[in-house]
């Protein structure tokens, strides 16, 4: 009697095992396809991202020419600088030197009694912070130097320093001041910011366009 119970018991758990064994293979293939899919679809992602950041980090080149044009055309007559500043002389200017950059255009008008001046670079990445503050301290040793000088005190106090990654410009303009000298600094200021505005908005435009 207990043998023919333990045949029977064995008999059963015989059958059991081997209807499971399919279903049991089954759920092994399964797991093991998600995986891999999950596996596959991750890397494919990463893929995608890498091209993206790739491609966002190529930068177009923008001829310097191209963007002063742009200025000159804008301002017209009220451009003034028309001496280009070499390497050695953007360095004496302002300290930032050739392998901070990429490319740069610096004009400044050839006369000491003006100072009308625009300078634009395409800095390297990892000298983008440090050519803006070297930037504010060209311009704050402006700003002492001419204290003493309304009518180009006034130039500096409306210069301004834009931002435009990978760019980044200087532009102290505004012509002619004489007649604004008349009615006061303020108009002086009032002036020079405006035709800088004009400046900088033209240089954001042709940069953000390409």
């Amino acid at each position: 009697m207990k043998i023919r119970t333990l045949a029977m018991t064995l008999i059963i758990v015989l059958s059991i095992w081997i209807l499971a064994a399919p279903a049991m293979t089954g759920c092994g293939r399964e797991l093991v396809s998600d995986s891999n899919t999950n596996s596959v679809e991750n890397v494919r992602r990463g893929g995608e991202n890498s091209s993206n950041a790739g491609g966002e980090n190529v930068s177009i080149y923008i001829p310097m020419d191209k963007i002063k044009n742009e200025v000159v055309n804008i301002l017209g007559e009220n451009y003034w600088p028309d001496k280009r500043l070499t390497v050695a002389e953007l360095k004496t200017e302002t300290g930032i030197t050739e392998e901070m950059y990429d490319d740069f255009l610096a004009e400044k008008v050839n006369i000491e009694t003006d100072i009308d001046i625009m300078i634009i670079l395409k800095a390297k990445a990892e000298y983008l912070a440090e050519i803006e503050t070297m930037l504010n301290a060209y311009r704050d040793s402006l700003l002492v130097k001419y204290r003493d000088r309304p009518q180009e005190l006034g130039k500096v106090q409306a210069s301004r320093i834009e931002v435009i990654e990978p760019y980044i410009c200087f532009v102290q303009l505004g012509a002619d001041t004489e007649a604004a000298v008349k009615k006061g600094d303020e108009e002086v200021i009032a002036l020079c910011q405006q035709e800088n505005e004009r400046a900088v908005d033209i240089i954001e435009k042709t940069i953000l366009d390409q």
